[in-house]
């Protein structure tokens, strides 16, 4: 094995984890419920402009601009902007760090898709995430946003031993070989039920036609889990009104270890 590497940034720029995101993502949208017609219809609904936080490699962002509703994206990894400012040049990226960011205006709707609010790992941040989200709404404006509804025999102090491999993907272009396939494994969870914290380790493995691994990316993705009487909480400390919550993109009642879709509006 050559090339192996642990990475402190779960999206290392040049590494395996980024260039496949939208592989993935796609698989995943295949698998469980597609975020992006929602998100879009939602967009056109206000009619714009929308601000997405959290917005990655821009396909969500893209699908809204795509509706003719205009649209600007945020992030905080270098590695994911670059691939949506190669992939959609004539689009409005922004580095920014969605706890602490001031972009001089407001808007119409702001989104934080695929369960990026998690991303942020402490609870003063994620409050301060939707206060800034706040400063940033028109009056009646919306905040959108979706996680994922914690499953507690998941959220144990001993975590999740078990690895996950996933269908072999086709290397994404210029990071491999032109007949190397990408191996991406699940490793293992752990958890503190105290901070409500979790950690996942992928695994990302380029592997030539014989099965020898070529290279090999370790990266550790650290995220919260939040609980519905939390968020409902932290929307209202926020200044958020006619706050609704669902378990699916089609508006179902809440339902313990599904989606969590939030929808909450700012005051006229």
């Amino acid at each position: 094995m050559t090339g192996s590497s642990k990475v402190d940034s779960f999206y290392p720029q040049g590494g395996l984890n980024a260039a496949s995101y939208d592989l993935r993502a796609d698989l995943d949208r295949k698998l469980f419920e597609d975020p992006i017609p929602f998100y879009r219809d939602i967009a056109v609904k206000t009619g714009g402009p929308v601000l997405e936080l959290g917005c990655g490699t821009g396909r969500i962002a893209a699908a809204i601009h795509e509706a003719g509703i205009a649209i600007e994206g945020l992030d905080l990894s270098d590695a994911m902007l670059t691939k949506a400012r190669t992939k959609y040049p004539d689009m409005v990226w922004h580095k920014g760090d969605m706890c602490d960011f001031d972009l001089g205006r407001r808007f119409a709707l702001i989104i934080i898709p695929f369960r990026g609010f998690q991303e942020i790992t402490d609870g003063e941040d994620q409050k301060r995430c939707l206060m800034t989200a706040s400063d940033h709404l028109l009056p009646g404006g919306m905040l959108v946003l979706d996680l994922i509804d914690p499953d507690l025999q998941y959220c144990l102090p001993e975590g999740d031993p078990e690895s996950v491999e996933l269908p072999l993907f086709p290397m994404p272009e210029g990071v491999g070989a032109q007949d190397s396939r990408l191996r991406i494994t699940a490793m293992e969870r752990t958890s503190d039920p105290l901070t409500q914290r979790f950690e996942e380790h992928w695994r990302f493995e380029e592997i030539d036609p014989s099965g020898k691994v070529l290279r090999c990316e370790d990266c550790w993705h650290h995220m919260r889990w939040v609980h519905r009487s939390e968020m409902r909480l932290m929307l209202e400390i926020s200044g958020f009104i006619s706050v609704s919550e669902f378990s699916d993109f089609k508006g179902s009642p809440p339902r313990y270890a599904a989606n969590q879709v939030w929808m909450a509006k700012r005051p006229d």
